[in-house]
């Protein structure tokens, strides 16, 4: 029997652990396919003896232990339907290493369990995901607030421009009415009482743009 260190099949479940909590969780099944097929190429070198036959166990172990950890880890976790094939792992690596290493692999399963409902957080923590949303929130507020001091401009430069001339020509035309001594008395009333409410609709667009 080959003593495989319990160090090397923790790190290699937290690997699959770490993968599958990140943006390589969409490419689990291509790099389990690509770690079989290194291991078929390291396993025909070795039966050409061109690598040495000492290894085959620990490259057994290191590699069926990423592979199925990926994929249950990839696939949900505790709740996966491929979840049996821990088993398996479990007991070849008890077999053909020793029961230190499954311990330590099944310790490893379980914290990792645990802890894989808050793996977003973890992972925000490790690479600095957090303090990236900080800052594109950050720009975010910035790029809004630019906003709205240039629709405030713009709404300035309106109500003091174009809404203000138009209201004035329109005050003017009214007044001129008002003064044509051919116009009836009733539609003089009218005439007044639309210019009054331009004239309010005016003052609306002051008070507007001094809330804005």
């Amino acid at each position: 029997m080959q003593f495989v260190s319990p160090i090397l099949g923790v790190i290699t479940v937290v690997a699959a652990f770490l993968i599958a909590v990140s943006p390589l969780a969409d490419y689990g099944l291509q790099i389990a396919a690509f770690t079989m097929v290194v291991y078929v190429g390291v396993s025909f070198l070795i039966r050409k003896r061109i690598l040495s036959a000492d290894i085959k166990v620990t490259l057994d172990i290191l590699v069926f232990s990423l592979t199925i950890s990926l994929l249950i880890f990839t696939t949900g976790g505790f709740a996966s339907p491929v979840f049996f094939l821990s088993y398996f792992l479990l007991f070849g690596v008890t077999l053909f290493s020793s029961p230190i290493t499954a311990t330590a692999i099944t310790v490893t399963f379980a914290l990792l369990f645990i802890v894989a409902p808050k793996a977003d957080f973890w992972m925000d923590l490790l690479f600095g995901r957090q303090y990236i949303k900080v800052i594109a929130d950050k720009k975010m507020i910035t790029g809004l607030n630019q906003k709205v001091q240039k629709d405030k401009i713009d709404v300035t430069t309106w109500t003091e421009g174009d809404f203000r001339r138009r209201l004035l020509r329109i005050q003017e035309y009214l007044q001129k009415l008002g003064q044509d001594p051919s116009i009836e008395l009733d539609k003089k009333e009218r005439i007044n009482s639309l210019y009054r409410q331009i004239y309010d609709l005016f003052l609306s667009g002051r008070s507007l743009e001094k809330k804005i």
